[in-house]
């Protein structure tokens, strides 16, 4: 991967956040209630993990869910690949400032027993939930996400709140994902290509490359979200109009097993903590 600075340039056709692939397989067909409800579970109890046999347990499930979704293994981890960089200032700001047993320092840095640990089982967890979120997307159709969404949320209009809304904006929210990572990479080209840079020269020159990029990104992303509004005025989208789908959701009893099942593991991943 080439990145450019801290920013790998080819981002977008790396990451799995936010992206669909249309397979015939297991996870494919299930209810999307049922993977959301499933990565939540996975998502919660991950907080939990302190063992490494707890941890060597939800990876092998993630990798037995990834055979059943009939994905690569190396496209699931490539995904990684663009949040590399969240990973690794996740990791370092855990190593250095965390209160602890002093291995080494320098001036005000300080590297703990404690915070080399924490920070190992704090980015485990970080990829194990970015692994579980690219799954939920690369195996749902994002109108399926919005329908699951909106179903699921459907008590929150006993309290005045908008379930409808609420999940149109989740799921516009996931699909403007890539489409910002892919922004991203072009402003980067046509920096470069005007002989900006972000990895060279001293930490000023490196702001203002930074703030170069950052302020037509931002623009990009206004420009983008007004021509979404505008092309759903033109198909008379009213989103508190009655709904009607043409495919209903159909929860069968495989939904129920594969809840109970997800519901177990997390039990005893618990349990084994």
């Amino acid at each position: 991967m080439v990145y450019y600075g801290w920013f790998p340039v080819n981002a977008y056709n790396q990451l799995t956040i936010g992206k669909y692939l249309n397979r015939d397989s297991v996870i494919n067909r299930l209810d999307p209630r049922t993977k959301i409800i499933s990565v939540f579970l996975l998502s919660l109890f991950v907080f939990y993990l302190k063992s490494y046999l707890a941890f060597a347990l939800f990876a092998v499930f993630l990798l037995l869910v990834i055979m059943l979704s009939k994905l690569s293994l190396k496209l699931v981890l490539g995904g990684l690949g663009p949040l590399a960089w969240i990973i690794w200032m996740t990791f370092f700001l855990h190593v250095f400032f965390t209160n602890g047993k002093v291995l080494a320092s320098v001036g005000f840095i300080k590297i703990t027993v404690e915070g080399i640990s924490l920070a190992f089982f704090v980015t485990i967890r970080l990829i194990l939930l970015i692994i579980a979120a690219s799954l939920l997307t690369l195996t749902t159709a994002p109108e399926k996400i919005a329908m699951g969404l909106e179903k699921l949320l459907m008590p929150l209009k006993f309290i005045g709140l908008p379930p409808v809304k609420i999940a149109f904006m989740v799921t516009l929210a996931i699909r403007f994902i890539p489409v910002l990572f892919l922004e991203t990479g072009r402003i980067i080209k046509a920096q470069k290509s005007r002989g900006a840079s972000l990895s060279k020269g001293g930490i000023f020159m490196r702001i203002k490359s930074f703030i170069a990029m950052i302020v037509p990104l931002l623009a990009g992303a206004l420009r983008r979200a007004d021509e979404i509004d505008e092309a759903l005025k033109s198909r008379g989208f009213d989103i508190d109009a009655p709904r009607t789908q043409m495919n209903s959701l159909k929860w069968t009893l495989t939904d129920s097993v594969v809840i109970i099942i997800v519901g177990v593991f997390t039990m005893c991943l618990k349990t084994i903590s």
